[in-house]
């Protein structure tokens, strides 16, 4: 299994180095027009085309390669497989709009929650807790689709809010990425870790063209297209395994600690949530003199972190560890955000 994925990843990630040669040469530029930009030259973007080219290209191929695995989509739910890819392309194409010619903030929001909305109903709803021991707490149907829809729009736009500095948001999804796809193999949905690995692939692949020198952005386009990957292969693991709720948070924490908490730190202050800035915890970092390098790898040793707490998590017999290790990393999120927010005053870079 693992020699077959690792075949699919390769191939992704090929397609996606070659794509994304296509796009340092040919794609949009993103111009450092506003202050909130760490780069100083104008840069291709849309990365995002090349990332799901190179997905497209492995997951195909493994299932032309090794017909097993297309017994196993057709198996698991085909139907749910091809909506997930469809509505991580419709958040691509969407992406890609928004990189060639800007859509304001507040259409934004309205265009992205309503395809949340559609994407979270059609891949499916999350409405019951597990409580352990067979227990579970069932929420209303309204409740549970506001639930599942503000998860996909969250992760989704945490991976965009993020995707601001070299490597960070891209690598820190693919670590998370490759932790679902484990938890999935190991909770029987091959065809989930499928999706998850030929991401992965696909990420490495832009990777070479992004990090550490920035010779190509993911654009919105890319990160709409990884963070809706994320979200919605989540949403089906869950309601096929049985997989708690709270795992995919846990797995993810790192983006989504740093977006919330930006956003709760900008509400405080009245400022506009909608409206683009630079006064996320990364952003600060970097006027602080922290390189592109030094950054992602901080996210990155966070995301293996989650990633190894959100695995024995999702395999523990003990129903209590998952909401017990997200109200742990909630916790030293906060107390992390305090002392760099601090740091930031000393320094005269940032308001507390």
């Amino acid at each position: 299994m693992w020699i077959e994925l690792g075949i699919a990843m390769s191939i992704a990630a090929l397609v996606s180095v070659l794509a994304c040669m296509v796009l340092v040469r040919r794609g949009p530029l993103d111009h450092p027009d506003v202050a909130r930009k760490a780069h100083k030259l104008p840069t291709p973007t849309s990365g995002g085309l090349g990332i799901a080219a190179g997905f497209l290209a492995g997951f195909l191929a493994l299932l032309a390669i090794f017909p097993a695995w297309g017994d196993t989509l057709f198996e698991e739910n085909v139907t749910l497989k091809a909506a997930i890819v469809l509505f991580a392309f419709i958040f691509l194409f969407l992406g890609f709009i928004d990189d060639a010619t800007p859509i304001s903030p507040r259409l934004k929001f309205l265009i992205f929650t309503a395809a949340a909305f559609a994407a979270a109903w059609r891949v499916g709803v999350v409405n019951q807790l597990p409580l352990g021991d067979g227990n579970a707490l069932y929420l209303p149907l309204f409740v549970g689709a506001v639930g599942t829809a503000l998860w996909v729009f969250t992760l989704i736009n945490s991976v965009n809010f993020m995707d601001g500095s070299n490597g960070l948001a891209m690598g820190s999804t693919a670590i998370g990425l490759s932790a679902l796809g484990a938890i999935a193999l190991q909770l029987g949905s091959p065809s989930s870790g499928a999706i998850c690995f030929s991401a992965v692939g696909a990420i490495i692949g832009f990777l070479f063209w992004n990090f550490p020198k920035g010779r190509l952005f993911a654009g919105d386009a890319g990160a709409l297209f990884v963070g809706a990957i994320a979200a919605l292969t989540s949403l089906y693991i869950i309601r096929r395994t049985q997989l708690s709720p709270l795992i995919p948070p846990i797995l993810f924490f790192p983006l989504l600690a740093d977006a919330l908490l930006t956003l709760l730190w900008r509400a405080r202050r009245r400022r506009s949530l909608l409206d683009a800035h630079a006064e996320h915890l990364y952003q600060i970092a970097h006027r602080a003199g922290w390189s592109h390098l030094r950054v992602a790898f901080s996210y990155w040793i966070a995301m293996a972190l989650c990633g190894a707490v959100g695995f024995a998590a999702a395999l523990s017999p003990q129903s209590a560890f998952a909401p017990i290790g997200l109200a742990v990393l909630a916790a030293a999120a906060i107390v992390v955000a305090q002392i760099v927010r601090r740091y930031a005053v000393k320094r005269g870079i940032a308001e507390i």
